[in-house]
């Protein structure tokens, strides 16, 4: 018992949970789903690894997905993650990476990580599903 009493403690006092930040500019996004068939030449662009397209109708200032290799497709809301909703603050592609109108922050499209400095808060990240040519963009 004594062996055990140590190891019992370190358990205890060793599991506290990690505090996740919410971002408090974008925590009341609108739900979603929203399917798109890439055989359709308006979603064209997705088709290959690299391309890029905004839905603009959806989420709160709009969806960017981008097709990561080939295969894989990703969504972001389009909203900069550290600004309060303005009119600026809405980010814009260019390549892989998403540029805030506001501040000129700079987001990969790859992770949604921040790429510019003193920056507190990456890309919302909005769920994909993908079926051969369908793809289901949801929140």
């Amino acid at each position: 018992m004594k062996r055990l009493f140590p190891i019992i403690v370190c358990v205890i006092f060793g599991c506290q949970g990690d505090i996740v930040e919410q971002n408090p500019y974008l925590n009341n996004l609108p739900s979603f789903e929203f399917e798109l068939n890439l055989d359709l030449p308006l979603y064209d662009n997705l088709r290959f690894a690299g391309g890029t397209l905004t839905l603009s109708q959806l989420g709160f200032k709009g969806v960017h997905l981008y097709n990561l290799d080939g295969s894989q497709i990703l969504a972001w809301e389009a909203s900069c993650p550290n600004q309060r909703p303005s009119d600026c603050s809405k980010t814009i592609v260019n390549g892989i990476e998403a540029v805030c109108s506001c501040d000129d922050s700079i987001y990969s499209l790859v992770t949604g990580q921040p790429l510019s400095k003193d920056v507190e808060y990456g890309l919302v990240n909005y769920g994909v599903r993908r079926s051969g040519n369908l793809v289901l963009v949801y929140n």
